[in-house]
């Protein structure tokens, strides 16, 4: 054998090259493999938290979404301390307009009237009756707490484009917290962002 194809150890230079070539091919592929295997475990792992995130009824909804809609449960709330009753109504999804109409209509008010207002083509003097009423039916609802205390607790899912926002209110008893008032339920609409639902009163007077 020609002396230039051995190495110092009387290996043949074309087989170590060759040997060598596929050691770094071996490590090479078993870099990527490990690389993927990491790769894919972390996926599974994002998947598997966003899966829980997504299923478990009542976790905390995200920072943008849970000032959005604490922001808008703050402002119906502000709505029905000082009786803004036309800013009310704005803040309430077509859903909650439905509703106040619905329970207006079984409580006495005409449905000529209430097909009016559910339009947009009532009279300014029935309307404004109708939303003081309404104000006062979510006043009294409320009752038993102090209005101008009430604040907004913690914003959760119920579903893919529903929360509810908590309200607290202040404890007069020493070494205790807020108590639950209730809760605003609050849809996404995709014209206008989060809008009231309803008001699910927790306390209740006599």
């Amino acid at each position: 054998m020609d002396p230039s194809m051995t190495g110092t150890e009387g290996i043949p230079v074309a087989r170590t090259a060759i040997t060598g070539d596929a050691n770094n091919r071996d490590a090479t592929a078993n870099y990527t493999a490990r690389q993927d295997t990491i790769a894919s475990n972390a996926a599974e792992r994002n998947a598997a938290d966003a899966d829980n995130q997504d299923t478990n009824t009542g976790n905390a909804v995200g920072l943008d979404a849970a000032a959005g809609a604490a922001k808008r449960a703050r402002a119906f709330i502000h709505a029905i301390v000082w009786a803004e009753h036309t800013t009310l109504w704005d803040l309430l999804s077509a859903h909650g307009q439905s509703t106040a109409l619905t329970v207006a209509v079984r409580n006495g008010l005409d449905r000529v009237v209430a097909s009016r207002i559910r339009d947009g083509l009532a009279d300014p003097v029935e309307q404004d009756r109708f939303l003081q009423q309404l104000v006062g039916g979510l006043r009294r609802d409320l009752r038993s707490v102090e209005l101008t205390e009430l604040t907004v607790g913690d914003c959760r899912t119920i579903d893919e484009n529903t929360v509810t926002v908590e309200l607290l209110s202040p404890s007069r008893l020493p070494g205790t917290g807020a108590w639950p008032a209730g809760q605003v339920v609050l849809s996404f609409e995709a014209s206008r962002g989060w809008a009231v639902d309803r008001l699910n009163p927790r306390l209740a007077g006599p």
